[in-house]
């Protein structure tokens, strides 16, 4: 007597049904992304001219206060005067406003993102190298085109190398205790803008230094609400509490804030510093500049700068 035979499942029409709706879920999700960009690029859009109309609003409102002000000027001869000047003041202000106003606005949190990004990538540059945790900000007076250098040595007991040395990524040239990599800091350029736009020479002492930088910081970078300055003559430290710090924590390596005041100590002062960032229950963060036991004056001899060097030891990595 003969067995039925047995039915088996087609395994090749799941296969085929598997595939398919893999290919229509990718489909999908493919022209879902594609709504979300472009609804993204167009609130992007939006954001940007509701920012340009804002300032064309205001350019326009400088112009009509500079209109009236022309007006009553004729019709208030007693106060001629002071209405041409608040005339002159209105109109300035509307084509300054006017003609300023950016074109393109970048949000908090891209820029944040950003440099997230690019402190990752030293850290982990750093952490692959096993190099020590100090950090030391150099002055490039021989080199017109930078003005600091950031150097990060790999041996505990360390000295800082010439200035001619730290223009490349890895520095071995020279004595092994000199050995490491120098990065280009964050606060490089900020300094250069900084120094373009400041009325009158920068300082030489550290209270005046912290002075201006802190300003700078707060006014004209806008990159922490308020600072407190305390100066240690003993120590040759310059300690800056910073209240609300954009880009994120201040622990981070070469984070710009931290950056620009150790740029322009090791600029002002001419001599190499090191940086230290510490929590503080009463502010954001505290910024410790020291110079205290990197005595490396730099005197200009015939275009070049000569430094003294002395070693100093430098915390193990942790």
């Amino acid at each position: 007597m003969s067995q039925p035979e047995s039915t088996q499942p087609d395994a090749s029409g799941d296969d085929s049904t598997q595939q398919t709706d893999i290919v229509r879920d990718r489909q999908t999700l493919e022209a879902e992304m594609e709504v979300l960009r472009e609804e993204n690029r167009r609130l992007r859009n939006s954001y940007a001219h509701a920012k340009r109309a804002t300032f064309r609003r205001t350019a326009v409102g400088f112009f009509a206060v500079g209109g009236l002000s022309l007006i009553a000027a004729f019709l208030f001869p007693a106060l001629q005067t002071i209405f041409v000047a608040f005339a002159g003041t209105g109109v300035f202000a509307g084509i300054v406003t006017f003609y300023l106003t950016p074109e393109r606005f970048v949000s908090a949190s891209v820029s944040d993102t950003v440099f997230d990004t690019l402190a990752d990538v030293e850290q982990h540059l750093v952490s692959e190298l096993e190099l020590q945790t100090e950090t030391v900000y150099v002055p490039m007076a021989s080199r017109p085109e930078t003005n600091a250098r950031l150097f990060v040595p790999q041996h505990v007991e360390y000295a800082v190398p010439d200035p001619e040395q730290l223009g490349e990524l890895f520095v071995t040239s020279g004595a092994e205790a000199e050995q490491g990599i120098s990065l280009p800091p964050t606060g490089d350029r900020l300094y250069t803008e900084f120094e373009q736009t400041m009325s009158g020479e920068f300082g030489s002492d550290p209270d005046a230094i912290a002075a201006q930088l802190t300003a700078a910081l707060t006014e004209q970078f806008e990159l922490v609400d308020d600072t407190t300055i305390e100066i240690g003559a003993e120590n040759r430290t310059a300690s800056i509490a910073i209240d609300n710090p954009a880009f994120g924590d201040i622990h981070q390596l070469d984070h710009p804030v931290v950056s620009l005041l150790a740029v322009g100590f090791a600029t002002g002062l001419d001599r190499s510093v090191t940086v230290d960032t510490r929590d503080d229950d009463r502010f954001s963060g505290v910024v410790t500049v020291s110079w205290d036991t990197l005595e490396q004056p730099s005197a200009q001899s015939d275009g070049v700068a000569a430094r003294e060097r002395e070693t100093r030891p430098a915390p193990e990595n942790s």
